[in-house]
Parts: C-alpha cells; sequence; structure tokens
C-alpha cells in the first residue's frame, strides 16, 4: 500500500514491483498521479471517490496489506468529497491543532508554498488499513510533533521503519539498476522546463497542477539544442 502518488510514490511502487510485491494498492487524489499509479500496474484509489480504508477491506477480503509505505508526509490533505470527506470532517478541529503546531509559519493563504490541512491523515490511514504484525515505513517528511497514532500501532503489533535515506549506501545499487534497464527514472519526468525557469516550475509543482510529477531542470543552452 502507496500512499502518495507524487514522484517519491511512483518510484515506490516501481520499487515495491522489483521486490516482487503480489498486488500494489496506491492511494492519490490526483488524477493523473492516479493515473501514472495504474500505468505501473498498481490499483488505484481516488479518495475524494471512495473512501480508501473502505476499499482497501474490500479489496483484501477484511484483512488489510501487509505493507504501507507513507510516501506523503506532513502535506497530507483531507478528502474534500466522497464518502471519507464526512469522517475528515470529525477530525477538522484536532488538524488544525496539528498544523499548528508542526508546522506554525506555514503560509495558509494565496496558493503558494501551503502546508497540507490534515498533517496526520496519511499516517492515521496507514496504521488503521495495515493487516496486524504489518510493516509501516514512513518517508515523507514529517517535523516534530505528536502526530502518530502509536497506541493503535502497538495493538496491531506494528513494524516500524522511518527516517531520511542514507543515499550513499544506495547509489550504488540504484545505478546499476539504471544501467541494467531494470528501472528507467525518466519514466517520471512529466515537463522539461529551461533552468532559468525553476522558480516558476517549482510553483507549479506546489499548486500539485494535474499532470506535474516530475519536473527535469535544463540549462539553457542543452534546452536549446534539444529544441
Amino acid at each position: 500500500m502507496v500512499f502518495g502518488c507524487g514522484p517519491v510514490g511512483q518510484f515506490a511502487i516501481a520499487s515495491a514491483k522489483l521486490k516482487g510485491a503480489g498486488r500494489i494498492f496506491a492511494v492519490d487524489c490526483i488524477a493523473s498521479r492516479l493515473e501514472m499509479a495504474c500505468a505501473q500496474g498498481a490499483e488505484v484509489i481516488d479518495f475524494n471517490r471512495e473512501d480508501p480504508l473502505e476499499a482497501l477491506k474490500r479489496l483484501t477480503g477484511g484483512i488489510g496489506p501487509d505493507r504501507a509505505i507513507d510516501a506523503v508526509g506532513v502535506d497530507a490533505v483531507a478528502p474534500s468529497s466522497g464518502p471519507a470527506a464526512k469522517e475528515a470532517g470529525k477530525h477538522r478541529a484536532e488538524f488544525r491543532k496539528e498544523l499548528k503546531e508542526v508546522a506554525p509559519e506555514a503560509n495558509t493563504r494565496g496558493r503558494q508554498w501551503r502546508a497540507g490541512d490534515a498533517p496526520s491523515q496519511a499516517l492515521d490511514w496507514a496504521v488503521e488499513c495495515l493487516a496486524k504484525a504489518g510493516t509501516l515505513s514512513i518517508i515523507g517528511v514529517y517535523p516534530e510533533g505528536r502526530l502518530f497514532p502509536i497506541g493503535a500501532a502497538m495493538e496491531k503489533n506494528l513494524t516500524i521503519k522511518a527516517g531520511n535515506t542514507p543515499h550513499r549506501r544506495y547509489l550504488p545499487h540504484l545505478v546499476d539498476l539504471v544501467a541494467t534497464g531494470a528501472i528507467d527514472p525518466t519514466t517520471v519526468l512529466t515537463q522539461s522546463e529551461p533552468l532559468a525557469d525553476a522558480i516558476e516550475a517549482y510553483k507549479a509543482f506546489d499548486r500539485r497542477e494535474s499532470g506535474w510529477v516530475k519536473v527535469e531542470l535544463r540549462p539553457q543552452a542543452e534546452a536549446r539544442k534539444a529544441a
């Protein structure tokens, strides 16, 4: 189970395939990202259309997935429509309190550089959806704060793995995977922009605009040559 279908989530799906996962589920609300996840072979769930917890129960015969990856972090947003929105609404005050604690200086005006309005949403879903004795991996970024549902995780005997990736440990293996064609990292690229337009590209990506998953920034001379 992968929560979040941005570039990190897409590579989590690709990695699960490389590791031989029998079935892969992916949750998000942005159509273009769900389409990319589906193209990779994941069974996708739009949390603005259906409750991901109910969907996962149905898809796994009531057991839940064995592994869950939180590739969202503190930028998680609450469902804005569908059956899951009603449940999220019950926690709106709690989410607002969390937001003040974990991102007190977040810009909450306008469309740029906004924090997610439900910081613990992905964590809550991940813990609740997992089968007993399952494993939760947290690669989404979280600041200091009390967001984790430790009691629920303990009752399920979950194994929890979290932290920043030790890049140097994995780089040689990743280079080999790319060199041998086992994985193509360029498949997540959806835009190519001149390096000089980096700020505008970041703004579009931050707004979660449809079709924007990962942006390639090219030096101006190379961009002209490619054109």
